[in-house]
């Protein structure tokens, strides 16, 4: 599903990834596993093509397509999907609006709908991560991600900042996510 080939990239004016190899078959469950500032989500940025990372050399080739020059909105609709450690807070859009936006077509309405399962109702008008606490905002992002439905799904540091209340909840939606395909 996921081959990463010799691959280089800079975060700022730093080198971080060296020469990284990476083989995901589909299905294939990865955890990486390292120090902080070892490159865990200098990769995961590369992959979904945050501009925050600049990739200077390799591939990424994803379903047997080289992905590495495509924008993070082609990545997407290419299906993979991430969830970040630190996602920004939107001012002006509101979360209800991106996940209809960005809903896999077939489920939409249905996602929408289950808002409540993920203690999001009355998030839906707000500004996207806004005043949001830790936990809001990885159940936000755990909710964006179910409505895109994506083929690859990473997470980087899906626990960080959760509050003992949402920990039960995220934990089940990241089982959900991975392993029911028909969430």
């Amino acid at each position: 599903m996921l081959e990463i080939i010799d691959l280089h990239a800079t975060a700022g004016d730093r080198e971080i990834l060296k020469g990284v190899n990476l083989k995901i078959e589909d299905g294939e469950i990865c955890i990486l596993f390292g120090p902080n500032g070892s490159g865990k989500s200098t990769l995961l940025s590369a992959i979904m093509g945050y501009s925050t990372c600049k990739i200077t050399k390799g591939s990424i080739i994803f379903k047997g397509e080289d992905i590495t020059d495509l924008p993070v909105d082609e990545r997407a609709k290419r299906g993979i999907g991430m969830m970040m450690q630190r996602p920004p807070n939107i001012t002006g859009v509101k979360l209800g609006e991106l996940v209809k936006t960005s809903a896999d077509k077939e489920c939409a309405g249905d996602v929408m709908a289950r808002a409540d399962e993920f203690k999001m109702e009355p998030f839906l008008e707000r500004d996207v991560n806004v005043g949001f606490s830790g936990g809001e905002i990885k159940r936000s992002e755990l909710f964006q991600l179910t409505a895109q439905r994506p083929d690859f799904v990473m997470l980087d540091e899906p626990e960080s900042g959760v509050d003992l209340q949402s920990i039960d909840l995220i934990g089940n939606k990241i089982h959900n996510l991975l392993y029911d395909r028909a969430e």
